[in-house]
């Protein structure tokens, strides 16, 4: 919004104190941790594995299973109709058909149904029923909620926390904030955190990110955010060998936005050339990229992050940092592999110029 390192005005320096509070005042992230985790315990969780020929539907709405009823909630039914075959129904059936009808047609498609088995994961709801929230195949592995956070409290215990459990998994974010920021301006980063995402219905993956806020006015009022994704864990497989990548994840991702913060006050004072630094770069090798081979090729790339660099120009090495990152999010010719490599060159450039 405004040029890179323009100096905030003083509502800006006055919004970062008030920020900090709100942060400050967020509880430790292993307190939130402690007590989403209790909150799973008590639901009493159990996965209950059975032929789908052995299913059953009430024409009020329960599962018979194995004898035992149990209450489903829409989202697991749509999860079950799926895993039948007739999911495009399941709508119909829970919100529109007669109760009668719906028992009918369900038990039909179980009783038709080609797939031998299926994972119902129950827990009990606050009227002390078992109710289904999800209905998964057998190879899915259970690495839940609690685990997660069991495995990932310990890296992040000097962090405040926004974290929110749903009931089907949670979104945390562990967030630090510097004591100050010497001449806070626009561009600066002012915020950095460990995001985790899970989700315990088999409708998502376990997430871990690297995220860092970035101040783009000079009020403070306009934050940009990005990430750095370092683990995208489904549901398959060993859970000790998910356990362990959720390990490693959350270091990495503590080890990218410690390594930012530290770095980025200092990157923001060392003036540079931009134009002369990023043909350097790109003409020396010093950036790793496909498609650099020739001149031509190497032109092409300078040009794109020359234009990048004038979308968001400044004189500091951040500036140019921040051309590359852009470029590499823009470069048509550029997959993911390259963009995600690309970033890691960049960030480990903003620390070189020491």
């Amino acid at each position: 919004i405004f040029a890179p390192g323009t100096r905030v005005l003083e509502i800006g320096d006055r919004n970062f104190r008030i920020e900090r509070r709100r942060v400050e005042e967020l509880p430790r992230f292993p307190a939130a941790s402690d007590s989403v985790i209790a909150a799973v315990r008590s639901e009493g969780r159990e996965d209950v594995r059975l032929g789908l020929r052995d299913l059953a539907m009430t024409p009020d709405g329960a599962l018979l299973a194995d004898g035992v009823e149990l209450r489903i909630e829409e989202p697991a039914f749509q999860q079950l109709a799926t895993l039948c075959g007739f999911g495009v129904g399941s709508r119909y059936l829970a919100d529109q058909c007669r109760a009668d009808v719906r028992a009918a047609n369900v038990n039909y498609q179980f009783d038709r149904s080609g797939r031998d088995q299926v994972v119902l994961r129950t827990r009990t709801d606050l009227d002390g029923r078992r109710v289904v929230f999800a209905a998964v195949t057998p190879s899915y592995t259970a690495v839940d909620v609690h685990q997660v956070l069991d495995v990932v409290a310990p890296e992040l215990a000097d962090a405040h926390t926004e974290m929110v459990y749903d009931g089907s998994g949670v979104r945390a974010t562990a967030l630090w904030m510097p004591d100050e920021v010497v001449d806070l301006a626009a561009g600066d980063v002012f915020k950095v955190g460990v995001r985790v995402e899970t989700d315990d219905t088999g409708r998502g993956r376990i997430r871990i990110a690297g995220v860092a806020f970035r101040n783009r006015c000079l009020n403070l009022l306009i934050i940009g955010e990005g990430e750095v994704e370092t683990v995208a864990q489904v549901h398959r497989g060993s859970a000790d060998e998910i356990i362990a990548s959720l390990k490693a994840g959350v270091l990495k991702a503590r080890t990218k936005v410690g390594m930012f913060l530290e770095a980025w006050g200092h990157a923001r004072q060392v003036k540079v050339e931009p134009e002369v630094l990023l043909k350097s770069w790109v003409e020396d090798r010093v950036l790793r990229v496909p498609r650099t081979r020739t001149e031509e090729q190497r032109a092409e790339v300078l040009d794109a992050m020359l234009t990048a660099w004038r979308r968001e120009p400044g004189d500091t090495l951040a500036d140019v940092v921040n051309a590359v990152t852009r470029t590499a999010h823009t470069f048509p010719l550029w997959d993911y592999r390259v963009r995600d490599d690309l970033e890691r060159q960049a960030a480990a450039l903003v620390l070189a110029a020491r």
